[in-house]
C-alpha cells in the first residue's frame, strides 16, 4: 500500500472479503458511478494462461501505433497502481487516489459492498473514462461468466488457453470451464478464441458464444461472431499472443489495416524476464509468474531449451501458494531437474499473496533423493542473498512458481520505478 489514506485503508480492508465470483455488487457500483457513454474500443480476454501477455502485446501494439490504450490487470507485482495502466505504465498513485475516493463515494453511499478486485475494476473504468483512452483491455479475474470485469461493455473477446483451474468454482471438467470462460462474448461482436485441439471443449465454445450475452446485464441475446485461430504445436505463451494479438488487430478500427501490430519491444515484468547482473559477482535472473501446472509445464518446455539449463549452469529458486493440485504443478519442475540438474535447487516462501506461502519443508520433500543440493530460506530476501553470494554472472537463476515471488525479488533488487514496471521497453 502506498500513502496513509482513509481511502487506501479502505481498499486495504476489502481484503478480508476474500474473492466474490457474481455480477450484483459489480453492476450496481457501476450504475452508482454514473458514468458517461464509453467512447473507446473494449477488448475483455478470458482464458487460463496468456492472458495477461496478450493484454500486454496487444497495448504494445496500440502504444507503438500511438493509440491511448488502458489496461486492467492482475495481480499486482509491487504496488496496484500496477492493476491500471496507460500506454505501458502504471498511472500514478494521485490518479489512482481520485478514482479511488469516486469508487468510495459511490459504494458506501449505496451500502455496497466490493472485495478488493471489484474496487481496482472500478477504479479502472473511473480512470479510463476521465482519461479519454481510444482503446481499453480488461484481463478477467477468474473465470468470465460471473467475473466483474463481465459488468462492461466490450466490442471484442479474446479466449486464450484452457486448463483444468480453479476447479472448486469453475467446475471439474474442461468442458464446464470453457463454457464459463466463453461466456465473455457479446451477441453480434468478433469472439477470437485460441483453437483447442478436443473436440469437446470446441463444441462447449460453439454452443456457449450462439447464445451470447446476459439479459441480467441488460444485454440483448444472440449469436457472438465467433473465430478460431490455430496456434502452432509447441508454440510458447509468447507466440500465442502474438498470434491472437494479430487476429484482434484486424477488428479494431482504430488502427492503420496496412500496419501490422509491432510487439517485439514488449517486456512483460516477470514473465520470462532475464534481469543481467549489476556486478559480474552476481548471476543472472530469469522471473517467470507461471504457478499453475499447465503454465509451468509451457514454461518448462521453454526452460529446457535454454542454453544454461541444459548445461547445467542454472539454480532454481522456487515457491510457490497452495495448489489444488500440487503434484501437477511440482512433476514439471521435478522432471527439469532431472533431465538438466541444476546446480541447486533454492527454495522460499512468496510474501504478500492471498493466501500462506507453502512452507519450504513441504517443497523440499519433492526434491529429495535426487542429489542435487537443496537449501532452504524461507524469507525470498534471504534467498536472493544467498544465491547473489555464492554464484556469478556465469549462473542463470530461475525463479519460477509464483507471481508473488517475482515481485518480491524485483523489490528487493530496486527495480520498482515506472520503468522497472511498464512493458512498453523504449526503442
Amino acid at each position: 500500500m502506498r500513502g496513509d489514506t482513509e481511502r487506501r485503508l479502505w481498499l486495504e480492508s476489502s481484503k478480508k472479503l476474500g474473492m466474490a465470483l457474481g455480477l450484483l455488487n459489480t453492476s450496481k457500483a457501476v450504475d452508482a458511478l454514473n458514468l458517461p457513454p464509453q467512447n473507446h474500443t473494449t477488448v475483455h480476454v478470458a482464458g487460463s494462461n496468456g492472458k495477461g501477455t496478450t493484454c500486454a502485446l496487444l497495448c504494445t501494439a496500440l502504444t507503438n501505433e500511438g493509440i491511448s490504450n488502458l489496461m486492467f490487470s492482475s495481480p499486482h507485482l509491487i504496488r496496484v497502481e500496477e492493476r491500471i495502466r496507460i500506454n505501458g505504465i502504471p498511472v500514478q498513485p494521485d490518479v489512482f487516489d481520485r478514482a479511488l475516493e469516486k469508487v468510495y463515494a459511490a459504494t458506501t453511499t449505496k451500502g455496497i459492498k466490493v472485495t478488493f478486485f471489484e474496487i481496482t475494476f472500478l477504479v479502472s473504468l473511473v480512470i479510463a473514462s476521465e482519461a479519454d483512452v481510444e482503446v481499453m483491455v480488461m484481463e478477467t479475474g477468474l473465470g468470465g461468466r460471473l467475473d466483474a470485469t463481465r459488468v462492461a461493455k466490450a466490442d471484442i473477446g479474446v479466449l486464450t488457453s484452457l486448463s483444468l483451474e480453479h476447479t472448486d468454482v469453475l467446475g471439474d471438467e474442461l468442458t464446464t470451464i470453457a463454457m464459463e470462460k466463453a461466456a465473455i462474448a457479446r451477441a453480434h461482436c468478433p469472439i477470437i478464441v485460441r483453437r483447442p485441439e478436443d473436440e469437446n471443449i470446441r463444441s462447449a465454445i460453439e454452443e456457449t458464444t450462439l447464445k451470447a450475452g446476459m439479459s441480467e446485464l441488460g444485454e440483448v441475446s444472440g449469436p457472438a461472431e465467433l473465430m478460431f485461430v490455430d496456434i502452432p504445436l509447441g508454440a510458447s505463451f509468447r507466440e500465442e499472443a502474438e498470434c491472437l494479438v494479430r487476429e484482434i488487430w484486424a477488428h479494431l478500427e482504430c488502427v492503420n489495416p496496412l500496419h501490422q501490430p509491432m510487439t517485439e519491444n514488449c517486456v512483460w515484468p516477470a514473465r520470462m524476464q532475464l534481469i543481467e547482473p549489476s556486478e559480474p559477482s552476481e548471476p543472472f535472473f530469469l522471473l517467470d509468474g507461471a504457478h499453475n501446472p499447465s503454465g509451468i509445464s509451457r514454461v518448462v518446455n521453454e526452460l529446457s531449451l535454454n542454453p544454461s539449463v541444459c548445461e547445467g549452469s542454472w539454480v532454481m529458486l522456487l515457491g510457490t501458494s497452495p495448489q489444488t493440485d500440487m503434484k501437477g504443478t511440482m512433476r514439471p519442475l521435478v522432471q527439469l531437474c532431472k533431465n538438466n540438474p541444476p546446480l541447486a535447487v533454492v527454495l522460499s516462501e512468496p510474501q504478500g499473496g492471498r493466501y500462506p506461502a507453502v512452507p519450504v519443508c513441504e517443497l523440499k520433500k519433492w526434491f529429495d533423493g535426487l542429489g542435487i543440493p537443496i537449501l532452504s530460506h524461507s524469507m525470498p530476501n534471504d534467498a536472493v542473498a544467498y544465491v547473489k553470494q555464492n554464484y556469478n554472472q556465469s549462473t542463470l537463476v530461475v525463479s519460477i512458481g509464483s507471481l508473488y515471488l517475482q515481485g518480491n525479488i524485483l523489490e528487493m533488487m530496486g527495480l520498482t520505478t515506472d520503468d522497472n514496471l511498464s512493458f512498453v521497453a523504449k526503442h
